[in-house]
Parts: C-alpha cells; sequence; structure tokens
C-alpha cells in the first residue's frame, strides 16, 4: 500500500552531515528527509553519540571489522529507524492526550491535507473525542520516510595491507549494500550521475524489486540535471528490471552543493522538455 506524504515538501539532502539526524528530529511529525550515507565514519560517530543518549546496545564497529563500511552505514540506518519509531509512538499518544499539541500539529500540515481536514472535524466535534482521533491518527498517520543519499561518483578503490580489495568495497558499493540490509522502507536518492559499475550492482538485492504484490520495499530516485540525463539513467535501469519511482530535477549549476558542467540552460526550459517528452 502506498500512503500519500503528509507534506507537500521533504528535506533534501544537504552536505555530508547537515541532515545525518533529520529524520529523528522531525520524522515523527510526517516529514521525510535524506541523510547522505557515503561516509561511514561521519555515521559510526553520531552512533555512538544517540547511543548514549537513547540508552540504546548498539555496538561500535572498527575499521578491524570485515566490511566495516556497510555495517555501520547498516547499523545507524537500522539505529535512526528504531528511535523514529519511538519518537512517532510518542508523539502519537501526546497529540492523542493533549488538545494543545494536536491543534500545534495541525497547525503544521499543509491546508490540502486530508489528515489535517480529518483531524479539524474530529477536534470541532464534542462526543468520543479520545478515542475518535486515536482511531484515526492510528489510521492515518504516519512517520516521515528515512531516505538515503548516494553520490554515485564517490566509488573509490579500497585497499587492505596494500592489495586492492574486489570492487564491491569500493566506497559508493559498500554504502548502497549498506542501505541495502537495513531494515529500513524508504528510498534511495542517487545523484551526481551515472555509474554504471554501481548501478548494475542494484540487481543484486532483492529489496529494490516488487514483491508478489507489487511493492518495493526499496525504491530508487534519481537526481538529475536534465531529460537526457534522466533517460540515460533510466533506461539502463530498467533494462535491469529497476524501477525508478521518482525523478529529482535539480539545477546542474549547484546540484547539492556540486557544480556541473551544463550548457547553460534554465530550469524551466528543462521542466518545459520534460513536460513535453514524458509519456
Amino acid at each position: 500500500m502506498t500512503h500519500k506524504p503528509l507534506h507537500n515538501f521533504h528535506i533534501p539532502v544537504m552536505g555530508l552531515a547537515y541532515t545525518i539526524d533529520s529524520p529523528i528530529r522531525v520524522a515523527q511529525y510526517g516529514i521525510s528527509s535524506v541523510i547522505s550515507i557515503i561516509d561511514d565514519e561521519i555515521l559510526e560517530k553520531m552512533k555512538g553519540f544517540y547511543n548514549k543518549k537513547f540508552n540504546l546496545d548498539y555496538f561500535g564497529i572498527s575499521t578491524k571489522t570485515e566490511d566495516y563500511r556497510a555495517k555501520r552505514i547498516t547499523a545507524y540506518l537500522d539505529m535512526v529507524d528504531d528511535i523514529v519509531n519511538e519518537k512517532f509512538e510518542s508523539f502519537k499518544q501526546e497529540i492523542t492526550k493533549n488538545k494543545e499539541a494536536l491543534k500545534n500539529f495541525i497547525a503544521i500540515l499543509p491546508n490540502t491535507s486530508d489528515l489535517k481536514t480529518g483531524l479539524q472535524n474530529l477536534v470541532s466535534q464534542k462526543d468520543n473525542l479520545g478515542s475518535g482521533i486515536k482511531n484515526f491518527i492510528e489510521s492515518n498517520l504516519k512517520p516521515g520516510s528515512i531516505d538515503v543519499n548516494i553520490m554515485t561518483k564517490v566509488d573509490k578503490d579500497n585497499y587492505k595491507k596494500g592489495e586492492q580489495l574486489p570492487v564491491m568495497f569500493n566506497d559508493a558499493h559498500a554504502s548502497l549494500r549498506g542501505f541495502a540490509q537495513s531494515k529500513l522502507s524508504s528510498s534511495m536518492v542517487l545523484s551526481a550521475g551515472m555509474n554504471p559499475r554501481l548501478y548494475s550492482y542494484i540487481e543484486e538485492f532483492d529489496d529494490f524489486f516488487p514483491d508478489q504484490n507489487g511493492i518495493l520495499k526499496k525504491k530508487i530516485i534519481l537526481k538529475v540535471s536534465d531529460f537526457r540525463s534522466a533517460m540515460i539513467q533510466g533506461n539502463f535501469l530498467a533494462k535491469k528490471g529497476l524501477w525508478i519511482s521518482e525523478y529529482r530535477i535539480e539545477s546542474g549549476l549547484n546540484c547539492g552543493g556540486h557544480a556541473f558542467a551544463t550548457e547553460g540552460m534554465l530550469l524551466g526550459p528543462i521542466m518545459e522538455e520534460f513536460k513535453q517528452k514524458k509519456k
């Protein structure tokens, strides 16, 4: 089942660490955000911070551990998911019992939100207010998605005792594997251009393919700067049976803080080309 986002915006990835813990801060309000997972060292430090703050039992993963990059990423994402779910349950209880907290939450929802309309109707009623709101929230309120970003070209070779490790241990490959092996059901945002070797690696993980009900546990989102890039990358993945759930269009001049050479087309004409050529 696909749930419509509660909000008409999301928090995009910002650098390596600006949004590294955004889901912990805002996911309980239904706001989705994107974490950069290319730097395992930062993720490991953040895991240690939140492990202590919330008194969790996640253990440190040293660089001597086999496949430590992917394991660090998986552990961090699983921890974030645990914290988000716990905060989400607490938030549901709070807005069920505290009318002021409920009104504040309703105020941040967009006016086009069905959830906002439903909650406003319930608040205006006097009978069975508590049970009615509780049942409505349980059925309609979902936490924001914990999405991840991988810069596809940040895929350097890695070495152990002077010997080059197999390609699967390259940076971006390890990041992809870390997300694929996590318990998250969310999206992977691929940015910074096409990496055929990395894209081919995606098909080794079942979570990126639809199940028998046509549901994707892990979705693929492509960040592109123009229609041509979208078609090339999309066709490459489609031939492998991989679905593209969304295209996010960014200016090539400032794509996530990284400048990419383009012909200087403005976003308006780029969007128009998508509009004219989409099927």
